[in-house]
């Protein structure tokens, strides 16, 4: 017995660029505010070494550092300023070739 499926066509893949610009914009959104959080974690730790506020929630280990909270904070911030950097550059393509587009579609009428 031979069983045949047929699937009907589906969308094309285009490899046009910026298709992630989507992604790319929520995830810096994202990193933005885990970046806020490491910030606020860094100087937590801060207060806490000049005993300004309460008990840092890690007591020993790499994580007690405010070194790394704050370093954390930088690079997740420097990454979603790239990120939307791309996504920007990825708009501003597609209106490119939209306004493009529209301009040889007019012409043609």
């Amino acid at each position: 017995m031979i069983v045949r499926v047929r699937l009907g066509r589906g969308a094309a893949i285009s490899a046009r660029e910026g298709k992630n610009s989507r992604i790319a914009r929520v995830t810096a959104y994202l990193l933005s505010l885990t970046s806020i959080s490491c910030a606020s974690f860094g100087v937590w730790r801060i207060g806490d070494d000049l005993g300004w506020t309460g008990a840092f929630v890690f007591k020993d280990g790499a994580m007690s550092h405010w070194q790394v909270w704050i370093g954390a904070a930088i690079v997740e911030q420097y990454v979603a300023w790239q990120l939307t950097l791309h996504a920007r550059k990825a708009m501003l393509q597609q209106a490119e070739t939209a306004e493009g587009s529209g301009a040889r579609a007019a012409s043609h009428l």
